[in-house]
């Protein structure tokens, strides 16, 4: 089980750890996404969820309302998950 976890994060590190895109929804809040891949659809889930909270923070803010998900195919046998959350400073 470790060394599956310590996998999925180096995919997750070379995938490119927290990928954040922020459009502007509130004057005081943003759009955050962050994405996540791992070997099945609750890994990667869980690893976008961790790279959103991750991202929220950096940002000095905090999560407003409900974290959507969307999962995919990723490279090779892998599953990319995106997860999208309004976060307020």
């Amino acid at each position: 089980m470790k060394s599956m976890l310590r996998m999925t994060l180096g995919v997750c590190a070379i995938a490119g750890f927290a990928l954040a895109a922020v459009t502007d929804v509130q004057a005081a809040c943003t759009r955050v996404s962050a994405q996540g891949e791992g070997l099945t659809k609750e890994l990667a889930t869980e690893m976008a969820k961790i790279n959103l909270d991750f991202t929220i923070a950096m940002k000095g803010a905090k999560g407003a309302g409900p974290v959507q998900t969307k999962c995919g195919p990723g490279m090779l046998m892998l599953t990319a998950c995106t997860s999208k959350q309004r976060a307020c400073s």
